[in-house]
Formats: C-alpha cells, sequence, structure tokens
C-alpha cells in the first residue's frame, strides 16, 4: 500500500521538471547582448527622389517634367563605435551613395520625340553618429557635411564634368540583428546640397534637398 507521503513526491514531478527547466533558461533569456559594434558594414538598396527642378532644369536647356523624379541606387557604408556615455554610443563613419535614373517621354507628352534624358547622383557623406540599443540592435541619428554631384545629360551626349558641392547629410535608422554578425537595416537621410554658380560650359546648379530610403543589411 502507498501511503500519502510517496504519493506526494510523484505529484510534484512535473513542477520540479518546469522549474528546472525555468532555471536553465535563465541564463540565456538574461544573457548580456554586449554592447554596440564595434564595427558594422552596410550595403542596401536606395530609393533617391531627385525631383524635378525648374533652375536645374532650365539651366541645361531643359524643362522640369523632362526630369526624372526618383531611381533606384545603391549605399555601402562602415562604422566603428569608439564609446558610450549613459545610453548613447557614439560613432564615426562614411557612407557612398551611387544612383542612375532616366526619363523617356510616353505618348501622353506634349512633345513624344524629346531625347531620353539621364540623372546620376552620388554623394560621400562622412557621419558622426549617436547610438541607442545594444548588440542586438539599435537606433541611431547620425549627420555630417560631405560633398555630391548630380549630373543631368541627354541620352547619346557624354555625361558632362560636374564638380563636387559641399553637401550637409542628417538622417537616422536602425539595425536588428537576426543572426549573429547580420541585421536587416535601413536608413531615411536628406540631403542639403549647396548652390553651384555656372562657369563657362559647366552649368550651375541651385540650392536643392533630396532624400534617400535605404534598405538592406549590416555586417559585423
Amino acid at each position: 500500500m502507498h501511503g500519502p507521503h510517496s504519493r506526494f513526491p510523484k505529484a510534484l514531478t512535473p513542477c520540479w521538471m518546469v522549474l528546472l527547466l525555468m532555471i536553465a533558461a535563465t541564463p540565456a533569456a538574461a544573457q548580456d547582448p554586449g554592447p554596440i559594434g564595434p564595427f558594422v558594414i552596410d550595403i542596401r538598396g536606395s530609393f533617391v527622389s531627385v525631383g524635378q527642378d525648374a533652375v536645374l532644369a532650365a539651366n541645361r536647356g531643359l524643362g522640369p517634367a523632362q526630369l526624372a523624379g526618383s531611381g533606384l541606387g545603391l549605399e555601402i557604408g562602415g562604422h566603428v563605435y569608439l564609446f558610450r556615455w549613459r545610453a548613447i554610443t557614439f560613432g564615426v563613419g562614411t557612407s557612398a551613395l551611387f544612383m542612375s535614373t532616366s526619363r523617356t517621354p510616353g505618348q501622353d507628352d506634349p512633345d513624344p520625340d524629346d531625347p531620353t534624358i539621364h540623372t546620376r547622383f552620388r554623394a560621400l557623406s562622412p557621419q558622426l553618429s549617436f547610438n541607442f540599443g545594444d548588440g542586438d540592435g539599435w537606433s541611431y541619428l547620425s549627420g555630417g557635411l560631405g560633398t555630391s554631384r548630380m549630373s543631368v545629360f541627354v541620352e547619346q551626349e557624354t555625361e558632362p564634368a560636374q564638380r563636387r558641392v559641399r553637401t550637409l547629410n542628417y538622417g537616422g535608422g536602425a539595425r536588428w540583428f537576426a543572426k549573429p554578425g547580420l541585421a536587416f537595416s535601413f536608413d531615411v537621410r536628406l540631403f542639403a546640397i549647396s548652390p553651384l554658380e555656372q562657369i563657362n560650359t559647366e552649368p550651375g546648379s541651385p540650392r536643392m534637398t533630396r532624400v534617400a530610403i535605404n534598405v538592406g543589411v549590416s555586417i559585423k
């Protein structure tokens, strides 16, 4: 015959198993993901709004409707993280953006026989970043002063030599590490482009602000 005391441990067996599993799982759940960094490399596709600026077009003998409004490109960047102060990790880095697009008149355009117009935008953007989070993922705000170059030209013509112009970049984004060393990342960046005066045969450009939305991966 089994008494009540012999049945009591059996009744508690499932409870002990759950408790042991919780204890075993606690270190993994509480594991410190570590600090941000120490570095990342970004490879992202870009959607760039280049606009249809009337002054930019007129300086090249074109109408604004002949210019493409947006295009796709590629952004490559690298960042290192220097030190942490309270909740902020400070980083420095740079990114390079390359975008090329074109617009060919359609049958609904006023003059469907107009030529195809190409637009190319390139920007080199040093950045100081303020990062918030930990090694599993973080958000950031960043900005810096770099350069950019925008070329607008007619198809079958040689791309004109376009001077680089000072460009302030600023924006923010985030990185989420789904796997150790590999993250999904996105960035929204604005480019405040300084005006450029016309020199001899080189056309000028007005003061402009352009926007890039970058989505891709980060590696650390």
